[in-house]
């Protein structure tokens, strides 16, 4: 973590941490505690009396792992060889590949951002729950996120081609309000989810093969946001 970036997470001045670091001026027992608290670490790991970094948690007071930890440290104890070499195989592919990520994103050379689990039709119509949740995230390159993107979708049809193809993911804006007409937005219609553009009391498809969706006066009809553009 850059100096100041750490500086700031503790609410310091940038030249107060760096007289720290490089031993001009010796930290107070405030500086201590507040990087105990921030990184959830024990002072005495930090003065170097103590190997163990983790605080023992709230109602905890024979062991600083948390209880799903343990079981999983007793379960290893009782593996046999073949069994650890291959939990440990598999500990440290999966080290590997979160050591990665956490470079990455530090170097903002990815994004996660949120993916609705159910997919919006470009077609007659596709179930969708208005308050689906987010069952995924799914690692993007930043450079290919649009900056105001909230979360992805994916398309199921051919209705709104040549724009968006099926299986296309696409990246949406949230928004509360209504699209403006001939925007492309997500739209939650009685039920069903649709990706389409906005039209005069309808939904229209960019496919001329598909006719538009009227929108009647009793319509459930609901804005999810507006499409910024596709992945890749």
């Amino acid at each position: 973590m850059p100096q100041k970036q750490f500086a700031a997470s503790l609410v310091i001045g940038l030249t107060t941490y760096y007289g720290y670091e490089t031993g001009a001026r010796d930290p107070r027992s405030d500086f201590w505690i507040a990087v105990a608290k921030k990184y959830h670490v024990k002072i005495d790991y930090l003065m170097g009396y103590s190997n163990d970094p983790y605080q023992i948690a709230d109602g905890e007071n024979s062991s600083s792992y948390s209880l799903e930890e343990d079981e999983h440290i007793k379960k290893y104890r009782v593996l046999d060889i073949h069994g650890k070499r291959a939990v440990d195989g598999v500990l440290n592919v999966e080290y590997d590949r979160m050591t990665h990520v956490v470079e990455q994103e530090q170097k903002g050379a990815i994004t996660y951002i949120n993916c609705y689990d159910l997919a919006v039709s470009a077609g007659p119509g596709e179930p969708w729950a208005d308050d689906a949740g987010y069952k995924t995230r799914v690692e993007i390159p930043t450079e290919q996120v649009p900056e105001d993107a909230h979360y992805c979708v994916r398309v199921n049809g051919n209705s709104m081609e040549p724009a968006y193809k099926d299986g296309d993911i696409l990246f949406v804006q949230r928004q509360d309000e209504m699209v403006r007409p001939g925007e492309i937005g997500i739209f939650y219609l009685n039920g069903e989810g649709y990706v389409k553009r906005l039209g005069h009391n309808c939904l229209e498809s960019l496919n001329p093969q598909y006719n538009p969706i009227p929108l009647r006066e009793y319509d459930d009809i609901r804005c999810q946001g507006r499409v910024l553009g596709r992945l890749g």
